[in-house]
């Protein structure tokens, strides 16, 4: 990509961004400025514009890459693992910037009495009655589908995983099967049913006509029935699928006629954590608190996507800043700035985080604060020793002399031939952020409960190893996303090694 090209993509990404945020759009990839607040965005926006203006004004003339980098790009590239790493990598943060496009409760498209919805685009919440149902609240598009199938007034279009990350659960009804051998089953299930399972009027879902508790797939144990208005109309027992009691509470109507008003479906509910389910839509089943496992992934990345961003950055302009400085000046300047990095680095980064936990609920910017707060001194290291060495060079000699600012030597001069320390880092930082905030969140100090979070959720799994789809989801996500992160270190490590000959293949 030249800089024209990246100005140019830079230039209309800001402007759509503000143009959508202005009208009120939640647009998936270009309301991201906006996740830290309307402030930050604004700001974000803004210097992503001017920084795309400038790259497509004089980033021909200012930003060339020389043949050595060029050359470190195809090194790179024929790295097969970690280039291919890289391109995963790349995909899963597109994926993850398309947001509510894949994951999310709100549909993406309603057809209702001719006219056509877009949900997921809007910043207020559409009621239900707008689309004929009872209530003034938000719509429940899963129920919404669900009503316009039975009742064909118009369609529904949801995302391929239809739950929110977070605050977003519901009841899982099942439909039972009752097989030839007179026995009742889970659909799919080899084992006989155990547990409490009812009917519905057809003309009122919402309410049981009779709830039934079966063992080994036979009737066992008590039998209650209703009215429509919710009376309880009569009582039985079971034993070994034989009813031995039975007591008629009804006034008005025989239970046979209410029983001809049932459904013919008998229904369960599943309740969490509930296993794995692709008619349910809960492809990796759901944890302890209702939440769809999938979903939770999803917005677990996205939170540890923006927070390797903020790290990365904070991190870099710190480190740049504090070793530039303290290598190129060196004297009591360096020793200043290397006492303040040794007292700063004994600190307990745990006990701060506990302090501020109890004091304030953190948020991911607060967190990934303290993180870097701890975080930026070996990178301030690195760049000391660097600029120490490169500050003898004969070219920073001719700079100076030339009649070059301290400022223009430094980052004109210096930078551009320590930026391989930084492309080498980042990779290791990602992964460093990524861990620690899983981290925290494990040992509960970390971000509210309602925020998607893989630490949580893996803590959530190895407190009941009975649902081993809930660890096991959340320990793959972790450890692939790491080996990605590693691999892509490796390669640009190697590609930007200056020895010609490395034993990484």
């Amino acid at each position: 990509m030249t800089p024209r090209t990246l100005g140019i993509a830079l230039t209309i990404f800001a402007f759509l961004a503000a143009l959508f945020r202005w009208l009120g759009f939640l647009v998936p990839v270009f309301k991201l400025p906006f996740l830290g607040g309307a402030w930050a965005g604004w700001i974000l926006v803004s210097l992503c514009g001017l920084a795309g203006l400038r790259l497509l004004l004089k980033g021909q003339r200012e930003w060339q890459f020389s043949p050595l980098t060029l050359k470190q790009f195809r090194r790179f590239r024929s790295l097969r693992r970690g280039y291919i790493s890289f391109l995963i990598l790349l995909s899963l943060a597109g994926g993850a910037a398309l947001d509510n496009l894949i994951v999310g409760k709100r549909a993406l498209v309603v057809s209702h009495a001719g006219s056509l919805y877009f949900p997921f685009l809007r910043s207020d919440v559409i009621p239900g009655k707008t689309f004929g149902l009872e209530y003034d609240a938000e719509t429940n598009y899963r129920e919404l589908k669900r009503v316009f199938e039975k009742e064909d007034k118009g369609w529904v279009l949801l995302p391929p995983v239809p739950y929110a990350p977070s605050l977003d659960s519901e009841d899982i009804i099942e439909t039972l099967e009752k097989r030839t051998d007179g026995q009742v089953y889970q659909a799919g299930s080899k084992e006989a049913f155990n547990g409490r399972a009812y009917t519905v009027f057809k003309s009122k879902p919402e309410q049981k006509r009779q709830e039934f508790t079966y063992r080994a797939g036979l009737l066992q144990g008590e039998m209650r029935g209703w009215d429509a208005e919710g009376e309880q109309v009569e009582r039985a027992r079971y034993d070994h699928g034989q009813r031995v009691e039975f007591t008629d509470y009804t006034l008005e109507k025989t239970v046979d006629s209410l029983t001809a008003e049932a459904g013919p479906d008998l229904l369960t509910i599943i309740y969490p954590p509930s296993p794995p389910s692709w008619s349910q839509g809960h492809y990796l089943g759901t944890n302890a608190s209702g939440l769809d496992v999938l979903a939770v992934l999803y917005g677990g990345l996205q939170q540890a996507l923006i927070a390797a961003t903020l790290f990365v950055t904070f991190v870099f302009v710190v480190g740049i800043f504090v070793g530039g400085v303290a290598g190129y000046f060196g004297g009591w300047l360096d020793l200043i700035a290397q006492r303040l990095i040794e007292i700063w680095g004994v600190l307990p980064f745990l006990f701060v985080v506990m302090i501020v936990s109890s004091l304030i609920q953190p948020t991911l910017v607060i967190l990934v604060g303290i993180i870097a707060m701890f975080g930026w001194m070996g990178t301030a290291t690195y760049l000391r020793t660097a600029t120490y060495r490169e500050k003898a060079r004969d070219y920073v000699a001719s700079a100076r002399l030339l009649g070059a600012s301290t400022g223009r030597v430094l980052f004109k001069h210096i930078l551009p031939n320590t930026i391989a320390i930084l492309v080498t880092l980042a990779p290791f930082e990602i992964a460093g952020v990524i861990t620690s905030l899983a981290a925290l969140d494990f040992l509960g100090f970390g971000l509210p409960p309602e925020v998607p979070s893989w630490g949580r959720l893996l803590h959530e799994g190895t407190e009941s190893f009975n649902y081993p789809w809930i660890v096991s989801a959340a320990f793959s996500a972790m450890v692939g996303t790491l080996i990605l992160v590693t691999f892509v270190g490796e390669a640009v490590r190697e590609a930007f090694d200056p020895k010609k000959f490395t034993t990484y293949r």
